[in-house]
């Protein structure tokens, strides 16, 4: 049985459609990217894994299963055990989801305490620490103690990876987590998500526009537009074999340099 299985679910707003019979699995330590363009589905569909589709959307059609387990049965109570622990999510600008009024070491132990009933604040930032560092972050009680502004994007994005990873959850769903960097920042973000699927077996889905960032890390790659899968396969499969025309299209938008595709 797949640890994630996603069957023909439909996601509307106000009654009208907006996803339609998206269907997907994942094994354990298991990279798939959902990848195209802005509008097609893709940050819904992993909203609705994680049990947060904003402005009343809802999951009309289909069934999610984790575990075997529905998803779309849980109670408030059973989401926020499973939130952060077996599931967590880093946003497209983990940044701008902190409080900028508040010390980043401040959040960080609210959020360990939460899921940690039992901790001491002292014990908490300890943990908090010893996770930036992981993240190859110098000077974890430096970072704790900043506010976000005073963090660069690349740094951010690494606070809201660690608070992402601080209980190895079995699933990771990154939205765009490295669309707001520099090149040489976002080669380092998907290279530590990489790791965390080699050092924890952390089955992930990314979603992003960039099908070089896909085809690089992703064992399965499902291509979405206007609400629907358009085309899907394996890494091998969709840079050699496949004959969508949309799917070329998006292959064709990846930069070369000195005429060699690094896809």
């Amino acid at each position: 049985m797949a640890m994630l299985e996603v069957k023909n679910i439909t996601i509307s707003y106000q009654n009208r459609p907006t996803v339609m019979d998206f269907s997907m699995s994942l094994e354990k330590g298991q990279i798939c990217s959902l990848v195209g363009e802005s509008g097609s589905g893709k940050t819904t569909v992993i909203r609705a894994i994680f049990g947060l589709l904003a402005g009343g959307g809802k999951v009309t059609e289909g069934e999610i299963l984790f575990e075997g387990e529905s998803l779309l049965a849980y109670n408030k109570e059973q989401w926020r055990r499973l939130r952060g622990s077996d599931i967590s999510m880093i946003f497209q600008d983990s940044g701008a989801m902190m409080n900028p009024t508040r010390r980043v070491g401040g959040a960080y132990t609210e959020y360990i305490r939460t899921h940690e009933k039992n901790i001491s604040k002292k014990d908490a930032a300890k943990k908090g620490i010893e996770m930036l560092e992981r993240m190859r972050l110098p000077s974890g009680d430096n970072v704790m103690r900043s506010y976000p502004f005073q963090l660069s994007g690349g740094m951010r994005q690494r606070v809201g990876i660690a608070m992402g990873m601080t209980y190895q959850p079995k699933l990771l769903l990154a939205d765009e987590p490295t669309s707001a960097l520099d090149v040489t920042t976002q080669a380092q973000i998907v290279r530590q998500m990489m790791e965390l699927r080699e050092n924890y077996g952390t089955s992930i889905i990314v979603v992003t526009h960039n099908l070089g960032v896909a085809a690089y890390m992703s064992d399965h790659i499902i291509v979405m537009r206007n609400g629907k899968i358009e085309d899907q396969g394996d890494r091998d499969y969709m840079l050699y074999h496949s004959e969508n025309e949309y799917t070329h299209k998006l292959l064709e938008a990846v930069p070369s340099i000195g005429g060699k595709r690094y896809v």
